[in-house]
C-alpha cells in the first residue's frame, strides 16, 4: 500500500467515524481521491508548493472532508447521507461527542465547517516576489 492509499484509508475512516459516508464505498473512495487532487493543487499553486506534509496533515484531512462534502453536493447524491448522527468533534479525556446542530439534511453547513479550515494553512503561504 502506498502513501495515497493510506491517505485514502484515514479520510475515508474518519468520514464512516463523522457518520458523513455515502453507502457505494467505490463512488465514495473516487470522490475522496477528485478531493484529495484538488485540495494537493491548492495547497500547490495558492499556498506554498515546497510545505511539509507532515505539518499540515491534520488539517488537510478536514479539509479534504470538507471538499468530499462539496463534491457529494454537487453531484445531487446527498441523499445518501445520513445527518441525524453527524458528529461535529469528539473528545477523549472525559468523554465529549459533539454533534452538528440543526443540520439535519444540511450538508453546506458540514461541509463550510470542515472548509473553513483552509485559513489554517495561510499561515504558511509563500510570498512571491
Amino acid at each position: 500500500m502506498n502513501d495515497l492509499d493510506n491517505l485514502v484509508t484515514e479520510i475515508s475512516d474518519k468520514i464512516n467515524t463523522l457518520n458523513l459516508s455515502i453507502e457505494n464505498v467505490y463512488l465514495s473512495e473516487k470522490i475522496i481521491l477528485m478531493a484529495i487532487k484538488s485540495i494537493k493543487n491548492f495547497i500547490q499553486f495558492e499556498i506554498n508548493p515546497f510545505i511539509e506534509f507532515n505539518i499540515i496533515k491534520d488539517v488537510f484531512i478536514d479539509i479534504v472532508i470538507g471538499e468530499y462534502l462539496s463534491l457529494i453536493k454537487v453531484s445531487n447524491i446527498e441523499h445518501n447521507i445520513s445527518f441525524d448522527e453527524a458528529i461535529k468533534s469528539i473528545k477523549e479525556g472525559d468523554i465529549s461527542i459533539t454533534y452538528f446542530e440543526n443540520s439535519v439534511n444540511d450538508i453546506k453547513t458540514i461541509s463550510d465547517y470542515f472548509l473553513d479550515k483552509k485559513k489554517l494553512l495561510y499561515k504558511y503561504k509563500r510570498i512571491v516576489w
